[in-house]
């Protein structure tokens, strides 16, 4: 193989996205690629990326490198700090070899073709077993330890929408959500629910066409569009208070009020909506497996498996409907028309 072009670093994906160019070569250090990122990626038109992570690691079997090649980005492993990479610098890919403006570093590239893929994903079917029961006792190991952290929050703050009785419809970044939330367009003009979205899940509400009446996280993966356009912004914090997102917040010069509780922002936004007393939560994008937080570099799900077990008896989650709703004759009665 033979690549040559000036490149763009970042060592987290979802930021470096936002400052890619068509034509870029991207350099990441991500292990395990997963597919919402490399969507990102290839929705950027980069040529390439260079991967000074593992793009397969074989633990399990990671969706990203597949996607970037379905989509014609090549994709190179380089066994190097991504420290020695610098945006706007030229780089040349000869075979195993890579020249970084004009230092050449030897036999420390892998390129990541089929064969690669088949081979990882070989590897992942052998210890799957194993990332299972890890990933299973650490769930249950950390559960036992934050269940305080969600039944007792003192307070949740006072909102300007009203949630109580009313269905909600929560949106998180996911390389299925606007599929899911095009497949509930019925439900959505039947019930006209509140749009909660989860970081850069407010995009995807708008980019569905409509408004987001909350926006909840630590404001990492949603654009300043999707902040400018919430009509209400609540901020995740640590339950020291402590809020990372806070200087980005404040210099928008836009309201917000701040939620400092444990589990991810997805969590707080349907730990949110239930404690405000929503009648149906309906969640688009959601993250409810091993392999989806194995993705996101997370071994286990400690604070989703509490969560899901408080609110239970009015969630719904839309993965997989759009599939079954296409099965459907179009005019039949669903499920939703009970509700």
């Amino acid at each position: 193989m033979k690549l040559q072009g000036r490149i763009k670093a970042g060592a987290r994906t979802k930021n470096l996205v936002n400052f890619l160019c068509p034509g870029d070569i991207a350099v990441i250090c991500h292990d395990d690629i997963d597919g919402m990122s490399a969507l990102a990626i290839v929705n950027a038109g980069v040529k390439a990326v260079i991967n000074a992570g593992k793009s397969m690691t074989g633990r399990f079997a990671a969706a990203g490198a597949a996607v970037l090649l379905d989509n014609n980005v090549a994709l190179i492993d380089v066994n190097l700090p991504i420290e020695v990479f610098k945006d706007n610098d030229m780089v040349t890919v000869l075979k195993n070899d890579i020249i970084i403006q004009n230092h050449i570093y030897k036999n420390v590239c892998t390129d990541v073709n089929r064969n690669y893929i088949k081979k990882r994903l070989q590897e992942s079917n052998v210890n799957e077993k194993h990332e299972i029961l890890k990933f299973i006792k650490n769930t249950v190991k950390h559960a036992a330890s934050e269940i305080d952290g969600f039944v007792s929050v003192k307070a949740y703050p006072e909102l300007i929408t009203r949630l109580s009785n009313r269905h909600v419809v929560v949106a998180v970044r996911n390389s299925s959500t606007l599929d899911e939330l095009n497949a509930i367009k019925a439900y959505i003009r039947k019930y006209n629910p509140v749009f909660i979205g989860v970081d850069g899940g407010a995009d995807m509400i708008i980019n569905s066409g409509y408004t987001p009446d909350l926006l909840i996280g630590d404001m990492d993966s949603v654009s300043d569009i999707g902040i400018y356009k919430s009509r209400e912004i609540i901020l995740h914090a640590y339950e020291d208070g402590y809020c990372p997102c806070l200087d980005r917040i404040t210099g928008m010069n836009v309201p917000y009020k701040i939620l400092a509780v444990k589990g991810t922002s997805e969590d707080a936004a349907l730990m949110l909506a239930y404690s405000k007393g929503a009648k149906l939560i309906v969640l688009a994008g959601g993250h409810n497996c091993m392999y989806d937080f194995m993705s996101k570099g997370r071994s286990g799900m400690a604070s989703t498996f509490i969560v899901r077990t408080l609110i239970g008896e009015k969630l719904v989650d839309c993965r997989g409907f759009g599939i079954i709703s296409a099965a459907e004759d179009e005019g039949k009665d669903t499920k939703w028309a009970k509700m």
